[in-house]
């Protein structure tokens, strides 16, 4: 059985359109990846490799530079300190990475110092009193009436009640 030239032309253009969408799909995929995370070494290869091509795309957000990015963090300042400077100044994320980057290459101060609002990491007796809660079968219920009772945030209660079971005593729940 021979194949005409119309079938033949036929799986052609099918096989060329799926090559065009797959490629597609690929080049859009990393220009979304590269620019979730502009600093990664994927994201500068792309941003080089679409500038070599002629394209002018800038794989940083307007108005904000690589320098101002690894300034800021460089500087290690956490996440919860860019949630800070975002509710002192009133901006948004990349404006607030931009301004205090740029500030800090200036050599100018920000209003608090690298890690001054970041959340300490919970101590090796804490996570031991946190999963000896999560084991012990109590509800979320239960969280929430010993939160009350002790007036205390959810997961305060949950390692002061870890504490408590570890310690071989009863829960003060109903």
């Amino acid at each position: 059985m021979t194949s005409t030239p119309s079938t033949s032309r036929s799986k052609t253009f099918r096989l060329t359109a799926i090559g065009v969408a797959a490629t597609t799909l690929c080049v859009g995929s990393a220009g979304f990846v590269a620019a979730a995370n502009p600093a990664s070494a994927f994201g500068q290869a792309v941003g080089t490799a679409v500038h070599a091509a002629g394209v002018d795309w800038s794989d940083m957000p307007a108005g904000y530079t690589q320098a101002q990015y690894e300034a800021f963090w460089g500087a290690e300042y956490s996440g919860e300190d860019l949630v800070e400077l975002q509710a002192l100044w009133s901006l948004d994320e990349t404006e607030t990475k931009s301004r205090a980057g740029q500030m800090i290459l200036d050599g100018e101060q920000l209003p608090f110092e690298p890690g001054a609002h970041t959340t300490p990491k919970p101590s090796t007796e804490e996570i031991a009193a946190n999963q000896a809660y999560i084991d012990s079968g109590h509800t979320s219920e239960d969280l929430a009436a010993l939160s009350a009772l002790w007036n205390v945030d959810e997961m305060e209660a949950k390692v002061r009640a870890g504490e408590i079971l570890l310690a071989g005593k009863e829960l003060p729940l109903p």
